[in-house]
């Protein structure tokens, strides 16, 4: 199917590895033209490769997204590789296991300005450029511990429970604009961040890092995490020309992790 991406100028943040790396891909073959951020250069050099070799253009932009400048710097740099900016995906961040004890003030600041504002600020400055396509769209990634209990996952939880009312009300705001805007919330997904993750959940729980997956896999339905490019695409979807009355909503794409009515 022709998701009508072809030609679109795309940025997504966090996409050197991993998830968005996986959506930056997956955007990438259907024809969309990416922007991508990473504070590593060399595995934003390698990323940027991979994407051109799928025949669209591709800018990489080191930058900080964990402040307000640097995230005007990935909108303004990106929309001017591009030539606009069509979609912005959201999807920087990581969890930094600890309890309501042992997570500091510095800690704390760490994980709210990466893992929530970089998302506030990035949707900020990019808002002007998305006002000028025929089809804007944002795509917030958050993860199944905005929407259920996961012990030892605090530093997710909060700020991606945030971000489901950040995109709830900037898709009120921006639907006289013809800008949807959704949350993908993926499941537990074979990305290499997961090792020191679930390396530190396991330390919290006093079991090991193979008994946490296990444990983690016997909680869905299909019985098995996710391979990133299940991800990639289910966002594909969602921010396509075929997918033009949704927005609002948080989609779950987690395995049946989640198990409420």
């Amino acid at each position: 199917m022709d998701l009508g991406l072809k030609g679109k100028n795309a940025l997504v943040t966090g996409s050197s590895q991993g998830i968005g790396n996986a959506i930056a891909n997956s955007l990438a073959d259907e024809g969309c033209n990416v922007a991508l951020s990473a504070r590593n250069e060399a595995r934003l050099t390698q990323a940027v490769s991979e994407i051109e070799a799928k025949g669209v253009k591709a800018a990489g932009i080191i930058c900080d997204l964990s402040t307000e400048a640097g995230c005007k710097q990935f909108v303004e740099d990106g929309a001017k590789a591009l030539g606009g900016i069509d979609i912005l995906v959201n999807n920087v961040g990581g969890m930094i296991p600890g309890t309501l004890d042992s997570l500091d003030e510095d800690t704390w600041a760490t994980v709210l300005n990466l893992n929530l504002m970089s998302f506030v600020y990035t949707t900020k400055h990019a808002v002007r450029y998305l006002q000028k396509s025929s089809a804007g769209r944002i795509l917030c990634v958050s993860g199944v511990t905005g929407k259920q209990l996961l012990p030892g996952a605090l530093t997710t939880t909060i700020p991606n429970t945030a971000i489901h009312g950040f995109a709830k009300i900037m898709a009120e705001q921006l639907g006289k604009d013809n800008i949807t805007v959704n949350t993908i919330c993926p499941g537990f997904t074979n990305t290499e961040s997961w090792g020191p993750r679930a390396e530190g959940m396991a330390k919290v729980r006093g079991v090991s890092a193979d008994q946490v997956r296990d444990g983690i896999s016997g909680m869905t339905m299909l019985g098995r995490w996710a391979e990133p490019k299940e991800i990639g695409d289910a966002a594909a979807w969602i921010v396509s020309e075929k997918n033009s009355y949704q927005t609002g909503t948080v989609v779950e794409v987690c395995g049946g992790f989640t198990r409420y009515i």
